[in-house]
Parts: structure tokens; C-alpha cells; sequence
């Protein structure tokens, strides 16, 4: 017999259902006890512990538990206090884990989260055991939370990049806006690079966009900006850009996008015509 404590009847529930799903596989006998807690019996309780109850906790940690570590990590170490950075940093973390982050670098050097779970659980679950489960996470599960760090210093990082790339984004979009347009319409089109063409569709060479460019303010602005394009699109500041592109996710399509808003119509590349 194992019994189970928790911070209230939601999570006993929770956790309660989990087992109950699984527990006609193992011949386990799930009840609640003292509205807060479930006791779990089993005939071969050392089976009982590794293949069902052992899995659901790391599973319910990870799912119930994790985000509220994350919080914590986020503000106890790193003095977030605000509310939406918060949410933002736990967002990018989230995506990490998912796997839907890959381009941030280091992200696959980072090490699983799962394992010091199972190892912390399989040294402390044992036999007629009665325990509450907020007491293990916080005094026994160190190793995972040192884990869990990783994954919150890159999203970290990666949420001031991208606080920077908006700065950045809204600095050209106030300049191209308040801007003299220099030509009215440009066409872009994205193959390997991102060929610029004036209203007729002759090409722009680099000298000639060169030539746009207001060097006073690439000078000024705080970022790197790339000298090839963008310095030029921004000065040039065209009242409508029409791009033709097959890959609208593009990172400089998108960045183009960003800057010039409703001032940009995107296009199959096929309808550029050349």
C-alpha cells in the first residue's frame, strides 16, 4: 500500500484519474483518502510502483507541475516580476521542450528532463510508504529544477533577443513612415536571394540601391542592418512592396513584412512573371 498527499482534492483527482485510467492493466486498487490524498494497493506492489505509479507522477509533474516551477525559477532567480515577460519567457521555454525551437542555439546540447524525475522516484517510492508529493518535488527533485534552469536561461536569452528584434523592427517602421518616399512601388522577388525591382520591373542593381541608402541614420541605428536590403528599403521607403515568394516564412521576408505592414502584398513566386 502507497499513500499519496497533495495541495488539494483538484490535484488528488487529478492524479487519481490518471492512475484509474491505467489501473485495470496492473491490477492496482486506486481509492481517495482524506479528500487530499489517494492510497493505491496492488498484489505485486513493486511492479505496480515502476510500471504505473512511477510513470504517472514524472507524467503529471510535467504536465501540471512543471509551468508552476518554471514560474517560480523565473522570479525567485531571474526577478522577473511582470506578469506578461513572465508568460512570454514560460511560452519560449514551452516551445523548447516541444521540440518547436530548434533554430536557438544550444537547445539540443540541453539534457532531459525526465530522467532525474524517474531516478529521484525510483530511490524514494517504496512498500507502505505514505507521502506528500509537494514535499518530494521541493526537497528531492533538485536535479530536475537545475534542468529546468537550462531551459529557462535560453529562454531567457532568446526572449531579449527578441525583445531587441521588435525595438529594432519598430525603429525602421518609424523611419520608413516618416520618410519621403523616394519610389512609389518596388517589386521584390525571393528565389536563392531577394532581387529588387522598380515599379516597371527593370532590376535594381546594388549600386543603384546603394545609392538610397541614408547613411546618417545606418550610422546611428544601434543594430546591424543589413546594407544589401533593408538599409535600402527603408530609405527608399516605397509605398507598396509587392514580394513574390514559395516561402512566406522566410526570415528576411518575414522581417520585411514587420517594417512596411500593410504597405506589402505577398505572392505566389510564379506570379512575378519573369
Amino acid at each position: 500500500m502507497i499513500e499519496i498527499f497533495f495541495n488539494s482534492p483538484h490535484e488528488a483527482e487529478t492524479v487519481h484519474n490518471m492512475l484509474d485510467h491505467e489501473r485495470d492493466k496492473w491490477k492496482a486498487e486506486i481509492v481517495r483518502i482524506k479528500e487530499h490524498g489517494i492510497q493505491i494497493m496492488s498484489n505485486d506492489p513493486i511492479e505496480m510502483i515502476n510500471v504505473l505509479l512511477i510513470p504517472v507522477i514524472v507524467r503529471y509533474i510535467l504536465k501540471y507541475k512543471e509551468s508552476h516551477l518554471m514560474l517560480s525559477i523565473i522570479k525567485d532567480r531571474f526577478y522577473f516580476q511582470e506578469p506578461e515577460e513572465q508568460q512570454q519567457i514560460i511560452h519560449i521555454a514551452e516551445a523548447i521542450i516541444e521540440g518547436e525551437r530548434s533554430e536557438i542555439p544550444k537547445v539540443d546540447q540541453l539534457p532531459l528532463r525526465e530522467t532525474p524525475i524517474y531516478e529521484a522516484l525510483a530511490e524514494f517510492i517504496r512498500p507502505n510508504l505514505s507521502f506528500a508529493l509537494p514535499s518530494f518535488i521541493k526537497f528531492r527533485l533538485h536535479q530536475y529544477v537545475e534542468r529546468l534552469n537550462k531551459y529557462i536561461e535560453i529562454a531567457i536569452e532568446e526572449y531579449k533577443l527578441e525583445q531587441e528584434y521588435q525595438t529594432f523592427i519598430q525603429s525602421l517602421r518609424d523611419y520608413a513612415m516618416n520618410r519621403e518616399t523616394k519610389v512609389n512601388v518596388l517589386h521584390i522577388v525571393h528565389e536563392k536571394e531577394l532581387t529588387v525591382y522598380n515599379e516597371q520591373f527593370a532590376k535594381l542593381s546594388q549600386d543603384e540601391l546603394m545609392k538610397y541608402i541614408d547613411r546618417s541614420f545606418i550610422h546611428q541605428h544601434p543594430m546591424y542592418i543589413d546594407a544589401s536590403l533593408l538599409a535600402p528599403l527603408v530609405s527608399i521607403a516605397p509605398n507598396k512592396i509587392h514580394l513574390y515568394t514559395d516561402s512566406p516564412d522566410f526570415g528576411m521576408v518575414r522581417t520585411i513584412q514587420n517594417i512596411f505592414l500593410e504597405r506589402v502584398n505577398i505572392y505566389p513566386r510564379k506570379m512575378a512573371g519573369i
